[in-house]
């Protein structure tokens, strides 16, 4: 991988990792605070912040390797 994939990977990488851990944090807190059956629109906003960060991250990862089999396949033209 070249240095500017790395780049992007990383930035990916915490991007992802900060909103799932505050997409995490939201859920628990949600559930703890609000009591479990009451409301639960935070929970599912907690939620959908966690899965929304963990496809960010799919996502972004399948284009960093996209983009690297590309080139190596370039390269064995």
């Amino acid at each position: 991988m070249t240095t500017e994939q790395m780049k992007v990977l990383s930035f990916i990488k915490y991007f992802s990792g900060a909103g799932c851990m505050i997409g995490a944090g939201i859920f628990l807190i949600s559930l703890f605070a609000g009591g479990l059956n009451e409301g639960f629109m935070m929970s599912i906003v907690g939620a959908t912040i966690l899965v929304s960060s963990m496809w960010v991250f799919g996502i972004g990862l399948m284009f960093v390797l996209i983009q690297n089999l590309s080139v190596k396949r370039r390269d064995l033209q």
